[in-house]
This record gives structure tokens, sequence and C-alpha cells, in this order.
């Protein structure tokens, strides 16, 4: 296992120097525990509890999960995306994000932003854009199927505090198809909404997920995915992610990835300066019959979601 975290930790260092055109300023790594309420979605602030007295409406922020529910890959991978959203008030402001329920039923978890630095270890803080809003990638190896509570703390008064759910189940022959995350609906991905819009909190940017499911006969193939569109409209850069046994592994050079055994494979897509608008998103199995998967990728550009 300490050789597993370390191989790991290696690979996140070749992430940093795979995106020179992507990264921006850092922010402060140290972990600093937000007090705030409990509850699903939303919560008071002032470090209570409930709903509160008086008639308070509840504090405007959130966080949620997508893909929720999701199906590990590989050997019990998690590939998610993880969004934020809070009122503009909140610009510039930090939050951080963490699981301490899915680093306990993980080997490892890992979280991705294009904010410097470009990842984080078991937590993850990072900064408001000016609508409030903000997204990151999390990645978990060798995870045990179950539900894990994910939190979202503003890291400034008046501190308040999200949760959501994640529910990860065990590895398993799906439907076949491709799917894009977050927010899909049918073949269309419609709810992405690019975060950043400072130096701090990035540059129009764009995170995304997508599950790849074919039939199990071609387990321990290649898959291939691609999508000049979504890669064209982000100007500063972008980059395509295969996660591994060893890590997440950059995958621009024909952004391959094993299938397995029960016909599914992910990958991970971030962009910078990306345009609004639709993309077609092709995956090609690359044995067999050559079976070929589309979706329509969509981007909203920055805008208050609360």
């Amino acid at each position: 296992m300490r050789s597993h975290r370390r191989s790991l930790r290696i690979v996140a260092l070749v992430i940093v120097v795979a995106l020179p055109l992507l990264g921006t300023s850092g922010i402060a790594s140290a972990k600093v525990k937000a007090k705030g309420c409990h509850k699903t979605h939303s919560c008071k602030g002032g470090g209570g509890s409930g709903t509160g007295t008086g008639g308070a409406s509840p504090a405007p922020i959130t966080v949620q999960v997508d893909p929720n529910p999701l199906v590990e890959t590989g050997q019990s991978y998690v590939a998610a995306t993880i969004q934020v959203e809070t009122s503009p008030s909140f610009a510039g402001d930090a939050v951080n994000i963490d699981s301490s329920q899915l680093e306990a039923a993980c080997a490892d978890v890992y979280y991705r932003t294009l904010q410097g630095p470009v990842g984080g270890e078991d937590d993850i803080q990072v900064i408001l854009d000016d609508d409030g809003n903000v997204t990151v990638l999390v990645v978990g190896y060798d995870c045990a199927p179950g539900t894990s509570v994910v939190e979202a703390d503003l890291m400034v008064a008046p501190f308040y505090t999200a949760l959501t759910t994640l529910h990860a189940e065990p590895p398993v022959v799906t439907p076949t198809g491709l799917t894009g995350y977050p927010t899909t609906s049918g073949t269309v991905t419609t709810g992405e909404v690019e975060t950043g819009d400072t130096n701090a909190s990035g540059d129009s940017d764009v995170y995304a997920v997508f599950y790849v499911e074919t039939n199990p006969v071609y387990a321990e193939q290649d898959a291939e995915i691609s999508s000049a569109q979504l890669e064209d409209r982000c100007i500063t850069g972008s980059q395509w992610y295969a996660i591994t046994p060893t890590g997440v592994h950059d995958a621009s050079a024909g952004a391959i990835s094993q299938i397995d055994d029960d016909g599914n494979v992910v990958f991970l897509f971030v962009g910078s300066s990306c345009a609004a608008g639709s993309s077609q998103v092709i995956a090609d199995v690359l044995a067999g019959t050559h079976p070929t998967y589309t979706t329509t990728f969509n981007i909203n550009p920055p805008q208050p979601t609360i």
C-alpha cells in the first residue's frame, strides 16, 4: 500500500507538468475545517445545526456529485465531478471539499482542479468564482461500494456547510453507450456551467467525466475517446485523462484506455478558456466489430446558479 501511494503521488506531479497552459495562480493548501451545520445540500450558518428558528431561510450553498449513483470501473475506481454552488456574494472566498467516509472506503482519493495547485490528496481547497461557483474532479482507487458523505465548507465567515451523499455501486455490466457528466439527460449532457473568471478561480474552466459502456466481450481491449469540437472550444488548452492502476494519466496521445471485465471504462476531461456551446463526443472500441458510441456535451457560460 505504501508503494502504491508513492506511485500515485509521482503521477500527480506528472500531471502538474502536463498542464503548463492550464494552471493558474495557487491557493493555500493547508486544510482548515470550517464550522457549520450539517444539513444535506443546504444549512444555516453561524455554527448551528438543524433548520433554525425565526423563519430564517437556509444558507444559499449546495454541493452536487455527478454521476450519482455511479458504477465503479476497473479496479474499483470512483470518478466524478463535484460542483459547489453558492451566492455570488462569496466570490473569491475559499471552499474546502472533502469526504472522510470516501477516504475510509478507498485506498487513495485525489481531487483535481485547474486552480493551482493542480490537485489535492484526501481534500482540496478551491476559490469560488464571481458567480459563487466552483467545480473539481474526484478520483478514488480500490474503493469499497457504499455511500459516502461529501462535504463543502466555506472557509470564511459565516462558515456555511453543504453536504451530499455519493452512492458508489460495485462494478457490474451496464447498458451500452457513452454518457458525460455532470448532469446527463438521455444522450445529451445538459448542465455543465463553466467556472472561473479571475486569476484565482480559473478562466471559463470545464470539468467532465465520460463513461464508456460496451459489451463485456471486449474486456481488456482498448477504447478511444475524442472530440475535436470540445477540444477546439477550449482556447488555452484541454486535456483527456485515463484512470489506470498506477494513477491518472495524460491520455492525449490517442486518449485510449483499457476496458474492464464488465465492459466499462472512464475518461476525464478538463479545459480552460472554453467557449459555450454543444460538442459531439465519440468513443470507439478498438477491437472486434469496433462499436462506436456518441454523446453531446453542452457547455453553459459562467452564471449564478442559486
